[in-house]
């Protein structure tokens, strides 16, 4: 019977000791995650800073490079695919999507304003990505405007999008034959 408790007794401390050692492990891995969390926030705003510095002045503004945008997207992707769920990734994922349309990178600045509204249907700036994508479908070529209408659609259904704002997008929907430039031109 000795023998016996001594097993059970043993069992439990293994168990013990198995449930003691998952327990600091996903602790460590918390603190660990959290580490690399701060560590590739503060990555982020330092570069972001660095740039911001140089746009100050337009002598230097003229010396950041697609490659410097480059290197802060990276940054940005570094979050996010590390954080897929955390809602600074949906902040970095517009910037990577703004900073693409500024670099006349469609088809890229495209896709991560799609997944931004995938992953964060709720997202702050949701109405500007959708903005974004509609107008980025009509002016670079080669124009879709079944994508155009999809997007300036989902913003004539949004109750938050005021009643000058619809007007002016179905007008351009009336007139979607026509380039951007071409309806810019004939609505002047």
């Amino acid at each position: 019977m000795k023998i016996i408790g001594t097993f059970f007794n043993s069992k439990r401390s293994l168990a013990l000791l198995f449930l003691t050692g998952i327990f600091l492990t996903s602790c460590g891995t918390n603190a660990t995650e959290k580490g690399k969390k701060e560590t590739l926030k503060e990555a982020i705003q330092t570069y972001e800073d660095s740039l911001s510095k140089l746009q100050m002045d337009p002598e230097k503004a003229k010396d950041i490079t697609s490659l410097a945008q480059i290197e802060l997207v990276n940054r940005y992707k570094a979050y996010f695919q590390a954080f897929p769920q955390d809602t600074s990734s949906a902040d970095y994922i517009f910037k990577t999507h703004m900073i693409y349309e500024s670099m006349a990178a469609p088809r890229e600045a495209r896709a991560y304003a799609d997944t931004l509204l995938q992953r964060f249907p709720n997202y702050k700036n949701r109405l500007l990505v959708i903005e974004s994508l509609g107008s980025s479908y009509d002016i670079n070529e080669p124009r879709d405007t079944a994508m155009v209408r999809k997007y300036y659609n989902l913003l004539l259904k949004d109750p938050k999008v005021e009643a000058a704002k619809k007007k002016d997008i179905k007008a351009r929907l009336s007139r979607l034959d026509l380039t951007f430039e071409q309806y810019i031109m004939q609505s002047n």
